[in-house]
């Protein structure tokens, strides 16, 4: 028993050497024998990223309707580095299958941007028999695919494009910006508008799977993935309705304005304009048109030379939005707010009485200079709320003038101008804030501006300095200021609500893809004005007399202001060697007192205040109040400033 017990252990031990030796034998053969080959393995296999877009968030006007989407698009792109010895006779197939000029892929193919090994986009909107014929013949097509990405779809068009704005393929200055926050080169991203001020939430998040490949690019093993996620929706406080309507009232009173002539008898041009529709109370934008416009799809399929002709060479500017992006003397819409900073500053009463003269000459003022009324006739001694309904100037004149001599009085070590002050208060020669790009300031002139500003030729625009005209200019709103029509509207909305200088903005709500509220925006209602209760009532009280019996009586003509109440200033802003800018700035409501929307009109030589802008406002007001007895709005040829 005990000799069979030792054999059998000895049969054991033999067994157990026996596979030490063959596993020290495959040991030595793995790491010594075969190691040339297995390094030679593993440097032909990488790591290799697959991304997928994300679906970029939507935008809804105030009520859910859709203004941008997505749909689909097939393109098709090209990794060069795989094109091998046919790369020409690929070039010239890919021409004849998608209609893009060889020399045209070409060129995108040798771009800088990309790396050899990135498939880079030629074609887009390939249509699907093309796409199946480089899936069914790879041989031809040797680095060619054709990939399924969403793209932007427009369902009204033109309309508000220079809020929704447009995307487009990252560009270099973009890409070095965006690269740290995962951007690539072929990456999508918001060009203008809201596209671009909202970009980090619409884009959404990219999908990601990590593989690992053979240096034929063949897959050997999937390592994980995420998928992408959606971007977020915008909700606007935009109204699709109003804003079509108002974009038709201003084309309409534009056209109107071009059966008419200015003083010198010459017709007018009345070659671009805007309406801005805002919420009195929280500073939504229910409407905001500008024309001339363009139609954001262009972008989508690549602008035709056409279509880049009419947005660069135009020298009416459809890409520029009026209403935030351009400058211009406001007219006699300025009193209503120059008017408020007399009072304030003790140079004029509510209860004051002031003449309107023919003219004004600022007594002491050595140049002898005469300001103008648009009148001849001496209207004798009114109020200031007289004078805002009839647009006396030489009454506002006489406010600068005592303005000037303030700034003459404080001047001393300072340089102030209490009038410029005033006005900046009221938000002019700044942003306004409003979440769309490229907004313009303005200029409020002062003596600090004069002191450096120069004519065209190099020489000072004030030789002598801070001059009398310099603040009664600025008073009737003509001479070197400068606004916005936005930064106008904001100013009238704090008339129109007490006092709260309300940031303007366009989106309402930000949404994630599940539903839930992701972000609100608000108007940060918070800023006041330095102006009372009863000083701004009073101010009201006086433009609703501009609609009733003044300067807009004409185009309010049958209006029911006992259903509607109507508060508003006519301008006609000199603009050499244009035509007259012609303004409209209003406010309305059911409640006199509570005013609901501010609308500002202007149109570009445009004429009179009375005859252009002010019609067009009443057929935005019929808009907003659609459930009025329907009113005939009256064509206005009159010379109401």
């Amino acid at each position: 028993m005990v000799e069979k017990a030792s054999s059998r252990l000895r049969v054991l031990a033999l067994l157990i050497a026996l596979m030490f030796i063959a596993l020290t034998t495959r040991l030595w053969f793995l790491q010594v024998l075969a190691a040339q080959g297995f390094e030679k393995d593993a440097k032909n296999n990488s790591v290799r990223f697959e991304y997928t877009d994300a679906l970029r968030g939507q935008i809804f006007d105030a009520q859910g309707r859709p203004l941008v989407t997505n749909r689909d698009s097939l393109e098709l792109r090209i990794t060069p580095s795989e094109l091998g010895d046919q790369g020409e006779a690929v070039i010239l197939r890919v021409s004849k299958l998608t209609g893009v000029e060889p020399a045209a892929i070409a060129k995108q193919l040798q771009s800088t941007r990309y790396l050899p090994t990135q498939a880079i986009p030629v074609a887009e909107f390939v249509p699907e028999a093309a796409w199946y014929y480089v899936r069914e013949n790879p041989e031809k097509f040797p680095g060619v695919e054709v990939e399924q990405t969403p793209v932007r779809t427009y369902p009204e068009g033109p309309l508000a494009a220079h809020i929704l704005g447009y995307t487009g393929l990252i560009q270099g200055d973009q890409y070095d910006t965006l690269q740290a926050e995962g951007y690539g080169l072929n990456d999508i991203v918001g060009q203008a508008g809201l596209e671009s001020v909202y970009e980090k939430y619409l884009r959404g998040t990219q999908g990601k799977t990590k593989e690992i490949v053979n240096s034929d690019g063949d897959l050997i093993r999937t390592l994980g993935s995420t998928p992408p996620v959606a971007g977020d929706d915008l909700q606007l406080s935009l109204d699709t309705r109003v804003q079509k309507l108002a974009q038709q009232a201003l084309l309409d009173g534009m056209a109107h304005a071009r059966t008419m002539h200015d003083q010198n008898g010459v017709p007018l041009k009345a070659n671009a304009g805007s309406v801005i529709v805002l919420d009195a109370n929280t500073g939504g934008v229910v409407a905001m048109v500008s024309v001339p416009t363009y139609n954001p799809s262009w972008y989508v399929h690549g602008l035709t030379p056409a279509e880049s002709n009419y947005l660069f060479k135009n020298k009416n500017a459809p890409s520029l939005n009026r209403a935030t992006q351009a400058t211009y003397t406001p007219g006699s819409t300025f009193k209503s707010i120059t008017g408020l900073a007399a009072v304030k500053e003790g140079i004029a009463s509510l209860n004051g009485s002031y003449e309107c003269t023919p003219d004004y000459t600022k007594a002491g003022d050595k140049s002898g200079t005469k300001f103008y009324n648009w009148t001849t006739a001496n209207l004798g001694y009114m109020s200031i709320a007289h004078a805002l309904e009839i647009s006396c100037d030489t009454v506002f004149d006489a406010f600068g003038g005592a303005f000037y001599d303030r700034y003459v009085q404080n001047s001393i070590g300072t340089n102030s101008d209490l009038l410029a002050r005033d006005l900046r208060e009221w938000g002019f020669e700044q942003p306004t804030g409003v979440d769309l790009p490229a907004e313009a300031t303005g200029l409020v002139p002062d003596p600090a501006w004069a002191a450096t500003a120069k004519m065209d030729d190099g020489s000072p625009l004030f030789p002598y300095g801070w001059v009398p005209g310099g603040d009664i200019l600025t008073m009737i709103g003509s001479g070197y200021v400068q606004v916005t029509p936005l930064q106008l509207a904001r100013a009238y909305m704090a008339i129109a609500n007490g006092g709260h200088l309300c940031r303007p903005h366009v989106v309402g709500e930000i949404e994630s893809a599940a539903g839930t509220v992701a972000k609100k925006i608000d108007g940060h209602c918070d800023e006041m004005v330095p102006y009372s209760p009863q000083e701004l009532a009073y101010v009201r009280d006086a433009l609703r007399g501009v609609v009733t019996s003044g300067t807009a009586q004409c185009a309010f003509s049958g209006f029911p202001t006992s259903q509607i109440a109507v508060a508003g200033k006519t301008g006609t802003a000199e603009r050499p060697p244009a035509q007259d800018t012609s303004w409209f700035a209003s406010m309305v409501g059911p409640d006199p007192n509570h005013p609901q929307y501010v609308i500002v009109t202007s149109v570009e030589q445009g004429g009179f205040g009375g005859s252009t802008a002010a019609p067009i406002t009443r057929k935005v007001i019929d808009a907003l109040y659609p459930d009025l007895v329907d009113t005939t709005v009256p064509n206005c040829d009159v010379t109401d400033r």
